[in-house]
């Protein structure tokens, strides 16, 4: 299955609560139970993070990563791409 690259960016003056980072690594780790989450991770500056998935095309990778609460309920933008996974 190919790999997509969800990027999940701050938005300026937009910080979740405790219980909507506890919903967004809970979305992750039910991901990862299913087999589909690869990779996650946030960035260092604090301007969001990014997971890798494995779906079976773009659609159902943006509309697990459209189901993120981060994303869900506006507290983060998101970016979709395909990623050509070379080793």
């Amino acid at each position: 299955m190919p790999y997509f690259v969800v990027l999940l960016e701050t938005i300026a003056g937009v910080e979740p609560t405790q219980n909507q980072r506890r919903s967004h690594l809970d979305h992750l780790a039910s991901l990862k139970a299913r087999g589909i989450l690869f990779a996650s991770g946030r960035f260092k500056d604090g301007s969001g993070g990014l997971y890798i998935l494995e779906a079976k095309n773009i659609e159902e990778a943006r509309s697990l990563a459209e189901s993120d609460p981060y994303v869900k309920f506006g507290l983060r933008r998101c970016t979709v791409k395909e990623w050509d996974r070379v080793y």
